[in-house]
């Protein structure tokens, strides 16, 4: 699934329609006010109020097109290009206050730490669950959330009720750092141990392990060498 750096790709390109007029097509009749990316969605606004919201799951892409040039299942036709949307099905027009309520962003300039903090504080469930958990911290995936991890050396099935403030922030400006990095080379997260399960670490040679966690479940990557669990823990 697309994380939040992709996401802020596909904002920045689509940005010559800001000020746009929508022929047709979700919007009609307004004018784009902004185009932005809020963690796993593409907020398309408009000057009325409405807001195109876009999640692209695993398969979507948004793209522009020349004017009249859009083929997609759903295609917001405007004077500046066509923005074609297809595989998802995840699209709907809406008022900017029923947007999707998330979490700090990584990737935002003013990230406040003490919503984050307390957001987190209020999931009873492992550090690497509550990473992938949207309303407390919008865009990251599990690429992020392995990387994030293995860097700053956390066992993934720490409870978060046992991690330090100092902990978490330090994960949430890790995150921020490989957003960051995607968002530089255009959409390639740099991975370390991401689906290397068996290959040596890089860091210390042992093997990589994989499981599968969480309430939705995705495949977590560690290194049970440079990612300890504490003494007295079952993992």
């Amino acid at each position: 699934m697309p994380e939040g750096h992709s996401l802020e790709l596909v904002a920045r390109r689509l940005r010559p329609v800001v000020g746009a007029r929508v022929l047709a097509g979700p919007l009609s009749g307004a004018t784009v006010a902004a185009v932005e990316a809020r963690g796993k969605h593409l907020i398309v606004r408009a000057d009325d109020g409405r807001c195109l919201d876009v999640h692209l799951g695993m398969h979507g892409a948004v793209r522009l097109r020349p004017p009249g040039d859009g083929r997609a299942p759903v295609v917001m036709a405007t004077d500046a290009g066509d923005v074609a949307v297809a595989g998802t099905r995840r699209v709907r027009v809406t008022r900017a206050d029923r947007l999707p309520r998330l979490g700090p962003e990584p990737l935002r300039s003013g990230f406040d730490a003490a919503v984050y903090l307390r957001r987190a504080r209020a999931i009873d469930r492992p550090v690497g669950e509550m990473l992938l958990d949207q309303r407390v911290l919008a865009g990251v995936g599990n690429i992020v959330r392995c990387e994030a991890l293995w860097r700053r050396r956390v066992w993934p099935f720490a409870p978060v009720a046992d991690c330090s403030d100092r902990t978490l922030m330090e994960l949430a400006v890790e995150c921020r750092r490989l957003l960051r990095d995607g968002v530089a080379s255009g959409g390639r997260l740099p991975a370390a141990i991401h689906r290397r399960t068996g290959r040596p670490c890089p860091r210390c040679g042992r093997p990589v392990r994989a499981v599968t966690m969480g309430e939705h479940p995705r495949r977590l990557y560690w290194c049970e060498s440079c990612q300890p669990q504490p003494a007295g823990r079952a993992a």
